[in-house]
């Protein structure tokens, strides 16, 4: 970590983005004003091949209004995390090109933020009169049409305004947050280090357990835990098996919408051998209550191989059924090759991870880069492709399903025996602590701040699905109305994961 002055920050930023090559992951705002010291701004960076996260640090002048240069002139990709600091701390990032709200709600009182200390939990301020959502200046000759909030065979809680001439769209602008949880707000407030786990793999369904890991993974920084072996290759099996799950959901999703009822069925046919490999693993279908601080609650039955590879062997075949069943489907894939293509050089701008990344060329992966859990004993290839486009984002899906089906059975094969569990030690105040974990969507990031009390001053989640969402509009520039549809769906955006 490394300190830095207010007026200093843009400057840093940029040599570290532009000269080198760091990767901006967030920025986490924290007031620590019930402690009597100022608010402090974390810059996170990861080098990826150094395999380092670099944070920089600096502390604001309470004295003077809340504001530091944007760095999203020079860091595309760092446009919604200034703007949520807008909404929720009050910091105001100077130069920045658009700070309409982000977060809070068209009729949310201004001047109210509700990550600073002085506001409480449970506090509902009376709505504002007379607002209206303060939309995007439609680009000149345009015609607005809304996309949202029921398309693509999934409800959601935000829109896509779609700026078109004639079927081409023209700029895109983005409207969510209608369901946030404010879940950074509660841990603070009212949850123990102990509590948040159970929150935290409560984020997502298809993603908690990733969250929980990640979360679990800063504590144990914090407190310099060492987890036992076991544990760490239990939660690298359940990750897998999460990513396996995640991505067979999110293609019955893309089979249904196009149409292709008999691959939608393949895909649920798959879907339940991994719910009941995940059942018989940890004795629930979707995983809950697994991880805790220093580990995991509970281990793998200890049964016959036979029984597991049961198991495993009904999601082989299911599996394969399904790929032999894809590559004749050529009006699937048709038109998906070159359509909303995201070039290498915008996905690095807008700071983009996981299958979004892979897609245009960037070998981007945390079990690779900062690795975690037991993947420093796994054999990990990140999957690439080059072209960028619907079918490129298709197809890194795809190959992944079968790489964390053999991740699985190389884990189970590795699997050691031993506790499940550190003992629990005492986690020292005002540490600082990160951890990233590759989600199915791609990198997710946790950064903590521990306090007193058994409670942390800062919680910052920042999900792939908040970085990858602000691609958007450079995919979808110039592609077709009729495309726009899967186009969106190609990055699998996870709204839950956004609006925690």
């Amino acid at each position: 970590r490394i300190a830095a002055a207010p007026d200093l920050l843009r400057t840093i930023a940029e040599h570290v983005f532009l000269k080198l090559n760091g990767r901006y992951i967030t920025c986490a705002a924290i007031d620590r004003g019930d402690e009597a010291l100022p608010p402090t701004l974390r810059y996170l960076f990861s080098f990826d091949k150094e395999k380092l996260l670099l944070c920089i640090s600096s502390d604001l002048d309470p004295a003077t209004p809340a504001a530091v240069d944007s760095l999203t002139p020079v860091i595309p990709g760092a446009n919604w995390a200034e703007r949520e600091m807008k909404d929720m701390h009050g910091i105001s990032a100077s130069g920045h090109p658009d700070l309409r709200r982000l977060v809070l709600a068209d009729d949310w009182p201004e001047g109210v933020h509700p990550l600073r200390s002085e506001f409480r939990f449970d506090h509902r301020p009376p709505p504002a009169s007379g607002v209206a959502p303060n939309l995007k200046t439609p680009p000149a000759s345009t015609t607005l049409l809304p996309l949202g909030s029921f398309y693509g065979q999934k409800e959601t809680t935000a829109y896509f305004n779609l700026f078109v001439y004639g079927e081409r769209v023209v700029d895109v602008d983005y409207r969510g947050f209608y369901n946030h949880r404010g879940l950074e707000k509660m841990a603070g407030s009212i949850l123990s280090y102990h509590h948040i786990p159970f929150i935290a793999e409560r984020i997502c369904a298809c993603c908690g357990f990733s969250h929980s890991t990640c979360y679990c993974q800063a504590m144990e920084s914090a407190a310099g835990m060492e987890v036992p072996p076991r544990a760490r290759f239990i939660r690298s099996a359940l990750l897998e098996i999460e990513r396996l799950y995640s991505h067979s959901l999110w293609l019955a999703s893309i089979c249904s919408m196009e149409g292709f009822k008999h691959l939608f069925l393949k895909c649920c046919a798959l879907q339940g051998s991994i719910l009941n490999l995940c059942q018989f693993l940890t004795g629930s279908r979707i995983i809950f209550g697994m991880n805790v601080i220093g580990g995991v609650s509970r281990d793998f039955p200890g049964v016959p191989q036979s029984r597991l590879g049961s198991f495993m062997g009904a999601v082989e075949k299911d599996l394969a059924a399904l790929m032999d069943g894809m590559p004749g489907e050529l009006s699937l894939f048709s038109h998906m090759k070159m359509i909303s293509a995201l070039p290498r050089h915008d996905a690095q701008r807008f700071c983009v991870s996981g299958p979004t990344a892979r897609a245009s060329g960037i070998a981007v992966d945390a079990r690779v880069d900062h690795p975690y859990a037991a993947y420093d004993r796994l054999s990990v290839e990140p999957v690439c492709r080059g072209e960028g486009d619907n079918l490129a984002r298709v197809s890194v899906r795809i190959d992944e399903m079968n790489q964390s089906l053999k991740l699985v059975r190389e884990i189970m094969d590795l699997l050691p025996e031993g506790a499940i569990r550190a003992k629990t030690v005492e986690i020292p105040p005002y540490t600082d602590c990160v951890s990233a974990v590759e989600s199915p969507r791609g990198e997710t990031v946790h950064y903590v701040l521990t306090g007193r009390n058994g409670r942390p001053l800062r919680w910052k989640i920042k999900s792939a699905t908040f970085s990858n969402l602000q691609a958007i509009p450079v995919m979808l520039r110039g592609t077709n109305i009729a495309d726009a549809r899967m186009s969106i769906s190609s990055i699998d955006p996870c709204f839950s994961c956004v609006e925690h």
